[in-house]
């Protein structure tokens, strides 16, 4: 009797533990849900006015010619800049949500996409691509949330990789945010 409520006992602290590891974040779940409302936004919303693609030609060193392709997705409804730094607060602009970015460096192409509050243009998500020592592609997933990752999903970055990653998004903003005003240069 004794060995058969101890067995029970195991039973259901397994069931409870693998109850547990099957409920979502709900950070995470939000996030996802931006993700694939975006996603699926940006194919059926293609020609639609609220995407702008620009592509980039140039020469790597030691790699050979590069084609890199932005696209990015912003809402349609104007709202106030949210940026920190010097600009007009009342400079009204269409605000970033989504990215895409795909590139080659010499015979490895790489894809990466960038998912942005729309209200507080925080980043909340991106994905990078990269290689392994044997050539193989692989997936980084990583979340953000109040400003700092908040989670991964591959194989675990360098702090630098981390740094690089919420570096490049700022960059895309930034660039987005030129070529909206200054449209004809």
């Amino acid at each position: 009797m004794k060995y058969l409520r101890t067995l029970l006992f195991v039973g259901c602290t397994i069931m409870a533990l693998v109850a547990a590891a099957q409920q979502s974040d709900p950070v995470i779940s939000s996030i996802n849900d931006a993700y694939q409302k975006a996603k699926e936004d940006s194919k059926k919303n293609k020609g639609m006015g609220n995407e702008m693609v620009t592509t980039l030609n140039y020469t790597v060193r030691g790699q050979g010619k590069t084609t890199e392709t932005l696209h990015f997705f912003f809402n349609t409804v104007e709202g106030t800049y949210m940026m920190t730094d010097d600009r007009d607060p009342h400079f009204f602009y269409y605000p970033l949500y989504y990215v895409t970015r795909s590139y080659n460096i010499g015979k490895k192409k790489y894809n990466e996409e960038y998912l942005f509050d729309s209200y507080s243009q925080r980043l909340l998500f991106a994905l990078t691509q990269d290689y392994d020592e044997n050539g193989k592609r692989f997936d980084r997933r990583f979340y953000f949330h109040e400003g700092s990752l908040y989670h991964l999903m591959g194989p675990s970055p360098t702090e630098f990789m981390v740094d690089m990653v919420i570096y490049q998004a700022d960059d895309l903003k930034h660039a987005f945010d030129w070529l909206a005003r200054n449209p004809k240069e």
